[in-house]
């Protein structure tokens, strides 16, 4: 047989008596450490330089009858007067063999000595007697603070204020503590926010209050609650917030304010459920008013006592550079939402909504009016309904998904009209026809009609779910110069069948006069059919709630 198997042959007699061989295992021999920085004392080799408080370390081990399973980490101030501790205090045990590791500086000091120290630990459970060690002298570095001036609140704003805002520390993000706010007055302290907040928002915790009210604080994109408030928020009046950054050592970045001395911040109070707004808008500062005093006129009849105003039309309206309304907050999403959440009804009146997507506020605003209505509101629009500009015929518009319309009509030839339509116009006396009831109301709507030549009205479609309020026939005039009844979509007003949002949908004004009058003389016009319909929106009785219905 092969020699080795002979010789294991050989042994097993031996191995089965007693052999007269005895003893015990050898003790365990403890792990070694070692740092990648080889210096003990690194204020040695560096003199007057210090270092960040944010460190880059690496370690290894090694066993001499094992291997080395994990590594226990910690530091601590060696300069401060304070005792070191205690051989096995403040370990922090890891399998990782380097790590990102932010030395600690006593709050309100600037410099310190950090002894770090690792020691290996084996697969007996043994750790290293003699940790590797080496002393870091480091400095604290000031934080930074940065406003995002593109997302800043408009200089007059409703209690609805929010911040977009990048806080950082040189020695590191982990450094920073957190973010401070103050509203008006730096003495009477700051509020601290969390480190990693990049957005705030601040809704004032009445906003019908006169005077300084508490803000509550929602933290993020999303708004969440926290327990937060920031107090000190004036009422019809001029603010101004200050930001800072503040680090674990208590260094503070400079003071960030908003606005700055050019600047202004007035925040309005509400006064109503109700709010109107302005959105009427033009290339020039010479804008036709005369809608919006029709739609103040139906508020009364309807018996709103009094509404909120919101002013959109100061930002012009030009097609080159479209935009929309300074006046309005930057963030749709959370600040406008959060703004519309103040009041239950709104009078919408504009001229420009479904022509263009960017540059109008009302694509803008549709998107997050869904917890408006999802809490009760209610909402009428009135503005002519206008064709898309050129290149904005493929886009969709959140207007028109808001709106109780299923689209725009088109003018392009079918099978069964071959022809292109150039235009629609309505002669003077054409009838402008109620379809059918307001929801909500059992008051009639009044017929109407036009007083002269109607060049600027345009029907649109509507959905299954929708009611229709008025229709008005047109007469087609084609490119091939021909004209004839027109045969599509006849609709200027409708509602959604829910009863949450209204349209109507004719233009009011022709040069010096109305464009839609009574369709007998002395009979209820126009503002009558407006305010029939804000009955049916029940905004009379919205208007006479208690105020507390908003702040929820």
């Amino acid at each position: 047989m092969p020699r080795l198997a002979a010789l294991l042959v050989a042994l097993l007699p031996l191995a089965a008596c007693d052999s007269g061989f005895g003893g015990s295992p050898f003790d365990n021999r403890l792990p070694e450490t070692e740092l990648s920085v080889r210096s003990v004392d690194l204020r040695d080799d560096l003199g007057d330089r210090r270092l960040v408080s944010t460190i880059e370390l690496a370690w290894s081990g090694a066993d001499p009858d094992g291997v080395i399973v994990a590594y226990d980490v910690r530091a601590y101030v060696v300069d401060a007067g304070l005792p070191a501790p205690g051989a096995e205090e403040g370990w922090a045990r890891t399998a990782r063999r380097d790590s990102t590791i932010l030395l600690p500086i006593p709050e309100g000091r600037r410099t310190a000595d950090v002894a770090v120290e690792v020691r290996a630990v084996d697969n007996d459970g043994g750790v290293d007697g003699s940790p590797a060690r080496t002393v870091f002298p480091i400095i604290n570095s000031d934080p930074t603070f940065r406003l995002t001036a593109a997302e800043a609140p408009p200089d007059t704003t409703w209690p609805v204020l929010s911040f977009a805002f990048t806080a950082d520390d040189p020695d590191g993000t982990a450094n920073l503590a957190g973010v401070e706010v103050a509203l008006n007055d730096t003495l009477s302290g700051w509020t601290r926010l969390p480190a990693d907040l990049t957005f705030v928002t601040f809704v004032a915790a009445d906003p019908t209050a006169t005077g300084t009210v508490d803000a509550r604080v929602l933290a993020g994109r999303t708004a969440q609650t926290t327990t937060l408030t920031l107090p000190g928020l004036r009422m019809n009046a001029e603010n101004r917030v200050f930001f800072r950054s503040v680090d674990a050592a208590g260094a503070t970045s400079r003071a960030a304010v908003y606005p700055d001395e050019d600047g202004t911040l007035f925040v309005r109070r509400t006064t109503s459920a109700v709010l109107l707004v302005n959105d009427l808008r033009s290339s020039t500062v010479n804008v036709d008013t005369r809608p919006l005093d029709v739609m103040r006129d139906a508020l009364a009849q309807s018996g709103v006592g009094g509404y909120d105003t919101w002013d959109l039309s100061r930002t012009p309206l030009v097609a080159s550079a479209p935009q929309t309304s300074e006046a309005l907050p930057v963030t749709a999403d959370p600040t406008l939402r959060l703004t519309f959440a103040l009041w239950s009804r709104i009078a919408w009146v504009s001229n420009a909504v479904t022509n263009s997507v960017v540059g109008n506020n009302l694509p803008l605003a549709a998107p997050v009016l869904g917890g408006f209505f999802d809490r009760g509101g209610r909402m009428l629009v009135q503005t002519p309904i206008t064709a898309p500009l050129a290149g904005d015929e493929g886009q969709t518009n959140p207007a028109i998904d808001l709106l109780p319309m299923a689209g725009l009509v088109s003018f392009a030839p079918t099978s069964t009209e071959p022809r292109t339509v150039r235009t629609l116009r309505a002669n003077a006396g054409t009838a402008v026809t109620p379809a059918g009831a307001m929801p909500g109301t059992s008051t009639p709507l009044p017929a109407l009609a036009a007083t002269a030549l109607v060049t600027t009205a345009l029907p649109y479609a509507v959905g299954p779910d929708d009611v229709v309020l008025y229709t008005m026939p047109f007469t087609a005039f084609y490119t091939n110069n021909t004209n004839g009844p027109w045969a599509g979509s006849t609709v200027v007003a409708s509602a959604s069948s829910d009863g949450r949002v209204a349209l109507f949908a004719l233009p009011l004004f022709t040069g010096a006069g109305a464009l839609f009058g009574p369709a007998t003389p002395g009979g209820p016009g126009v503002t009558d059919a407006l305010a029939t319909i804000l009955d049916g929106l029940d905004f009379s009785s919205a208007a006479r709630r208690p105020l507390a219905f908003r702040s929820r």
